[in-house]
This record gives structure tokens, C-alpha cells and sequence, in this order.
């Protein structure tokens, strides 16, 4: 008997960002991390007019090695009420949210995203290919 090796979201997934939200943008325990992929940082720092390395020493930290956003508040430094203030250049963590390896692990895990993401389960189905396409997005 052959083994399906699609994964348990094979059949797509409903996701809409509902408006006037910003719950992904606020501390959550396991979520307190934005990593920086490619160039994230130069965008970031060409939007707010700032040198990369005046943007680093402002909104970010090393962690293990790796350069995050200093999530020091309760929220996103780049949040403002419910809007995100640098959402045409968002890091690409906060692009493909919420189709993150982690949260794609189990339909368990998926489902569990409900408890602060009312866009879990709304909106249009997202074929396999363009959550494959979200994933491939993230440096390994």
C-alpha cells in the first residue's frame, strides 16, 4: 500500500487577515520572534530613511546568533493601534504568516492559532501550491 506523503493540509487552507486585527503583532509566549530573511533589514531601513546599521541599533538584537526585532514591548514597534506602519515593507516572517512550518506541523497546531487569530479558518482557500510558495519564502 503506497503512503500519501502530502501533507495534512494537501486540500489547502482558509486564512483571510481580518481588518483593524494586529493580534499576530503582539507578544504570544512562543511568538515573541521577528527573524530577518534576505533583505529584510535593507528595506526596512530604506523605508524609515535610516542606514542598516542605525535601523539595527534601534529595533533589533541578536538572538543565538541571529538578528530580531527587539520585541521589548508588548507589541511590535511597528504597530500603531491596529495598523502596522511599515506594512508595504514587512519582514518576510510577518509576509507569510500564518504559514510557518511551526504552525503547519499538525492541524492540532493550526487550529491552536484561533486562540489569537481570528483569520484561521475565513476567507479563501489557499491551494497547496501557494502555501508551498510561503514556505520557500523563509531562508533555511
Amino acid at each position: 500500500m503506497l503512503k500519501n506523503t502530502e501533507p495534512w493540509y494537501e486540500n489547502g487552507l482558509r486564512f483571510e487577515c481580518q481588518a483593524d486585527c494586529g493580534n499576530c503583532c503582539v507578544n504570544h509566549g512562543d511568538y515573541d520572534y521577528v527573524y530577518f530573511d534576505g533583505d529584510d533589514q535593507q528595506r526596512l531601513a530604506g523605508y524609515l530613511g535610516l542606514s542598516v546599521e542605525a535601523f539595527q541599533q534601534r529595533y533589533t538584537e541578536l538572538d543565538q546568533g541571529q538578528r530580531v526585532l527587539r520585541m521589548d514591548q508588548p507589541q511590535c514597534p511597528f504597530l500603531d493601534g491596529t495598523r502596522c506602519t511599515v506594512y508595504p515593507v514587512r519582514p518576510t516572517q510577518c509576509r507569510t504568516f500564518p504559514f510557518w512550518d511551526e504552525n503547519l506541523a499538525s492541524r492540532a497546531k493550526w487550529n491552536r492559532l484561533r486562540e489569537f487569530c481570528p483569520g484561521i479558518g475565513k476567507g479563501p482557500r489557499h491551494p497547496l501550491s501557494v502555501i508551498r510558495n510561503h514556505l520557500a519564502q523563509r531562508d533555511p
